[in-house]
């Protein structure tokens, strides 16, 4: 199998597992409900995915902007940008008030344009070590609130960002999803 055969199978088990295991099935109305009286959201967790992909991959592997502008006013009436979203435990001030539809178009637009991507990318990006700091920084992510962040990603190779932030963190995150789902009694199986 070539890496790029790879790549491309990788994404589509994501975004396919993700779209039809978890938000095929919980209906979204039920995506803030905290399950057995606390723990992790749907939403909190696709939010949290989305901002990893939306930030890593696109801010800081290929230096581009965030489609987060594309999606804030539909998500939330807050302020969006920046940090929240990033950190493990949900920041329920803005978590609360995110429209989960909307959520989930980010998160699709987000895969979507990754899978888009992979087909015809100059895949030598994989093997630089981008300036984290200065795309984390450009999209406002303060880095005296995410220190952890910032020295996590200091010094990772492009791959990094595909490779984790997008493939095996949303692995890691489908898995929760599919327990939450679980937990609410809507397991298919």
């Amino acid at each position: 199998m070539e890496l790029r055969d790879w790549i491309l199978d990788d994404l589509e088990l994501v975004h396919t597992r993700i779209s039809k295991q978890v938000l095929g099935i919980v209906p979204s109305e039920r995506w803030h409900e905290q399950v057995d009286g606390g723990g992790s959201t749907i939403v909190t967790v696709l939010w949290h995915l989305s901002r990893h992909i939306d930030v890593g991959f696109n801010a800081v592997l290929l230096g581009g902007d965030e489609i987060l502008g594309e999606w804030a006013s539909r998500l939330s009436d807050r302020d969006v940008s920046g940090g929240p979203g990033l950190a493990e435990a949900g920041d329920t001030d803005v978590v609360d008030t995110l429209d989960p539809e909307a959520v989930a178009g980010y998160w699709d637009a987000l895969m979507t344009g990754v899978r888009a991507w992979a087909p015809e990318a100059d895949l030598s990006v994989l093997d630089t070590v981008p300036d984290s700091a200065a795309g984390l920084a450009r999209v406002g992510v303060p880095e005296d609130g995410y220190p952890w962040l910032y020295k996590m990603w200091s010094g990772q190779k492009g791959a990094f960002y595909l490779r984790w932030e997008t493939i095996g963190h949303g692995i890691t995150h489908l898995g929760e999803m599919v327990s939450i789902r679980n937990r609410m009694g809507l397991s298919p199986f």
